[in-house]
């Protein structure tokens, strides 16, 4: 019997072997197939082979070229909430996909708050993990590999279907577009992500197409197209990255030195103020292990206490001591970051508490504006952790800093975006920017770029490219600034609507996070995003952006200002006064206005001296303006013309 199983075996082998019939990796079960369009199929097959290729009870046939690449077009199909078969044979051989649906399919990429999965941290997630029970909503997110040569195909694997399993890995913007869209067309969802984090447009864009731009042709020379050298350099990467993590996870120079007790000498240590950041240690960007320490003072009749440590630590991990014991571990993945001490750990007199954190990015914290640091005890006892820190960087061994080869241009569209073309899609999703913030005037040139790389090479015509504005995050500024680098970016950002046709921008400058740049309120942005879908795709004549500058006119000492998208009114979300509008005077003086609604108009007394008028122009402003869709005014810094 062994005897025959192997026989079997071996005889499947040599047919898997000698095949030929490929279908493009995109394809799965679980796919879900553009509706009302000839979506294409294609492939690979013995060159001069007949292709047939069926589903729904149609069928269409092809030749493969010389090559062995051949294509089909699809007979349009309404979405009908049934399960289909894609079948595909050539020759002897046969492949079939199961549970084929027909419906909606958008193709979601950028930066890392698109790659940003719903168990990252999502807002609610634990509810909205739980709910995501949606057999009609697939996701196909691609492989994250690099090339610097077009890739003609991806590793074939089958389609996601949204369960609270499978949702936890799904983009989380993308997953929140999809639940509005389902839940008010009905019908099956697809939706194809290609996202990495830390990464310039231009790593999205053909060279064809970038070569076009004058600031990227030495650079493309420079970076050249031997796929032998890339490999070879992107293994090294990746070594340095496992070799990296190994350091993190197994280097114990500070235990070894006794650096998380008492009595170890730190005056050289570097001194740093509550709360803690790399920035403020001087250790901007930095990759590796930090030690921070901490005295704490505990009065005599306070020592026996129970005590708890709220620790509001970010940081990709962490080990934390008190008087040379660890006490926890990974506290920055808790949901909570209390720690419960053990009794017997605290001492009356002076305490130290040590704490070992792993950074990546330079974006490591303990505490910030919105969370103290304290000690508390079961009967109410609090005590502050604030004031003097002291931080080392020197003390584990130097790790490698950031591997960004895929962040080199044209690196993630050759991979992951061009063996995806020309799968049938309704339209694109985009949230990218934060890397080439510095960069603005290039960005208002380069998006536009993109948009029209991608549908050029689509061939499905001037496609929806539905785009996010960078949220509102960092420090806030008590007065206006004349000149504002994500300010900037944004208004580029903005530019690129009079510049493409078919585009709807999304404005998120109210529901950021100025600690943090991965704002967790990415249900407000798929719902935003499938605002502006509803008209730029689905025919829908609805307010699809808040408030856009129009015109500004001074009349008399009065300078009135009229936006789009505001034809039903205007209004403040919190019923306060309007907030983030400034006005510069003709010596270059901004001082915040006094701005009042007057219907879909916004008027500002005393500017007679005006020469320029901004709204909410700053990385991270204060400003609550709307209109009657509570869709939030997109900022804009203009010139007062005479």
């Amino acid at each position: 019997m062994k005897r025959n199983v192997l026989i079997i075996l071996l005889f499947v082998g040599v047919i898997y072997s000698n095949a030929q019939l490929k279908v493009a990796g995109i394809f799965g079960n679980n796919a879900v197939i553009q509706q009302e369009i000839a979506a294409p199929v294609w492939g690979q097959a013995k060159a001069g082979e007949t292709v047939t290729v069926q589903i729904a009870g149609n069928e269409v046939k092809t030749t493969a070229d010389k090559n062995g690449d051949w294509m089909v077009r699809l007979i349009p199909m309404k979405a009908d909430g049934k399960q289909y078969e894609l079948t595909v044979k050539s020759g002897i051989e046969t492949i079939v996909y199961r549970n084929i649906r027909i419906g909606e399919v958008w193709f979601a990429s950028g930066q890392s708050n698109m790659q940003f999965k719903m168990g990252g941290g999502v807002q609610n997630q634990d509810e909205e993990i739980a709910k995501a029970d949606y057999p009609d909503i697939r996701f196909n997110t691609v492989d994250l590999i690099t090339s610097v040569q077009p890739m003609k195909d991806i590793q074939q694997k089958d389609w996601q279907i949204c369960n609270p399993t499978n949702v936890k890995d799904f983009s989380a913007v993308a997953y929140f577009f999809a639940h509005e869209l389902y839940s008010d067309k009905k019908v099956p969802v697809g939706i194809i992500v290609g996202a990495r984090g830390a990464t310039n447009l231009e790593t999205w864009m053909s060279r064809d197409r970038l070569m076009t731009h004058p600031d990227f042709p030495e650079q493309l020379a420079k970076l050249g197209t031997d796929t032998t050298v890339w490999n070879d350099k992107v293994r090294k990467a990746i070594q340095l990255e496992k070799d990296r993590d190994m350091i993190a996870n197994t280097s114990m120079n500070g235990l070894n030195l006794k650096v998380n007790a008492l009595k170890y000498s730190d005056g050289d240590w570097t001194k740093t103020s509550f709360p803690i950041n790399m920035g403020k240690m001087g250790y901007p960007g930095f990759w590796g292990l930090v030690w921070i320490r901490k005295t704490i003072e505990i009065p005599t009749k306070s020592a026996k206490k129970e005590w708890k440590i709220q620790l509001p630590i970010k940081d990709q991990d962490d080990r934390i001591y008190l008087n040379g014991k660890e006490i926890a571990r990974s506290v920055s993945k808790l949901k909570e970051k209390v720690i419960t001490i053990p009794a017997g750990s605290m001492k009356a007199g002076i305490n130290m508490l040590a704490v070992r954190m792993y950074v990546q990015w330079g974006s490591a914290e303990i505490g910030n504006d919105k969370n103290d640091c304290y000690l508390l005890s079961n009967d109410g006892e609090r005590i502050e952790l604030n004031g003097e820190w002291k931080s080392n960087n020197k003390i584990e061994p130097a790790v490698a800093q950031w591997q960004d080869y895929y962040n080199s241009s044209t690196v993630n569209f050759n991979a992951v975006v061009n063996p995806v073309i020309p799968y049938g899609i309704k339209g694109f999703l985009w949230y990218q920017g934060e890397n080439n913030a510095s960069r603005f005037k290039q960005y208002a040139d380069l998006q536009p770029m993109l948009i029209d790389d991608w549908r050029v090479r689509w061939g499905q015509g001037y496609l929806p490219f539905l785009y996010v504005q960078l949220a509102n995050y960092m420090e806030r500024s008590a007065t206006p600034k004349s000149a504002d680098t994500w300010s900037s970016f944004r208004d580029a950002q903005t530019s690129t609507l009079s510049k493409s046709q078919n585009t709807g921008m999304v404005c998120t400058i109210d529901i950021g996070d100025g600690n943090d740049i991965h704002p967790k309120n990415k249900q407000e942005v798929g719902k935003r995003l499938y605002i502006a879908a509803k008209v730029k795709a689905y025919g829908s004549t609805e307010a699809y952006s808040g408030p856009m500058f129009k015109w500004a006119k001074l009349e008399g000492n009065k300078l009135k200002i009229a936006f789009d998208f505001a034809q039903n009114g205007l209004k403040t979300t919190d019923n306060q006064a309007v907030k983030g509008f400034a006005i510069c005077d003709k010596d270059g003086k901004w001082s915040w206005a006094d701005a009042k609604i007057s219907g879909n108009e916004i008027s500002i007394e005393n500017a007679i001296n005006a020469t320029r008028v901004q709204y909410a122009w700053q990385s991270n402003p204060d400003c609550n303006l709307y209109n009657a869709e509570n869709l939030p005014a997109i900022p804009f810094n203009v010139e007062l013309k005479k």
